[in-house]
């Protein structure tokens, strides 16, 4: 039987608005969504698939801070929370907390290669970027903290296509930094 025969089934069974809607849902993505602890237990979040984790070195401003990034994909979705501890002179510095934090999030806009606000979020305020990943239109939405010993961002970054911002918004609720 051909495909477009089943189509054809499936629309006179079950009516076209039922049929459409399944063919819509055989097509999106799957969110299988799971709680994992990160951050070295600084943070819980849910992600929408099987985590993965990375860690390297990350320049930001005069820094070079080992960055640890737990992510994971559905489609061309990332939702990732990366961490990383501060050395013990920024630890003891507010000055240059708030310096990492505000590299982190500059960073995100270079990214993207899109234009930073003139005034940035509190931390823990959600950051949303619209530019270029990567040569293709995307965008992002993200959360920043600089605790006094950990440097900490929530991402979940895609396409207009790729990443619903429902899925975006969710992610990001679910991040959660614990005492």
């Amino acid at each position: 039987m051909m495909i477009s025969s089943l189509f054809r089934f499936m629309f006179k069974k079950a009516g076209a608005i039922v049929g459409l809607a399944l063919l819509v849902a055989a097509c999106s993505p799957s969110y299988n969504w799971r709680e994992v602890d990160v951050a070295d237990g600084h943070v819980r979040a849910a992600f929408p698939d099987r985590v993965m984790t990375d860690t390297r070195d990350l320049k930001l401003d005069t820094h070079t801070l080992r960055f640890t990034l737990a992510s994971a994909n559905v489609g061309e979705a990332v939702f990732a929370v990366g961490s990383a501890p501060l050395p013990p002179d920024i630890a003891a510095d507010p000055v240059a907390r708030r310096a990492l934090g505000m590299a982190l999030m500059r960073s995100l806009y270079t990214n993207m290669q899109a234009m930073p606000p003139m005034e940035w979020p509190p931390y823990g305020e959600v950051i949303e970027v619209h530019g270029k990943a990567m040569g293709k239109p995307g965008w992002l939405q993200a959360k920043v903290w600089v605790t006094d010993t950990m440097l900490i961002e929530a991402v979940a970054a895609g396409t207009q296509e790729s990443l619903p911002a429902e899925r975006a918004r969710e992610f990001l609720r679910s991040v959660v930094l614990k005492p």
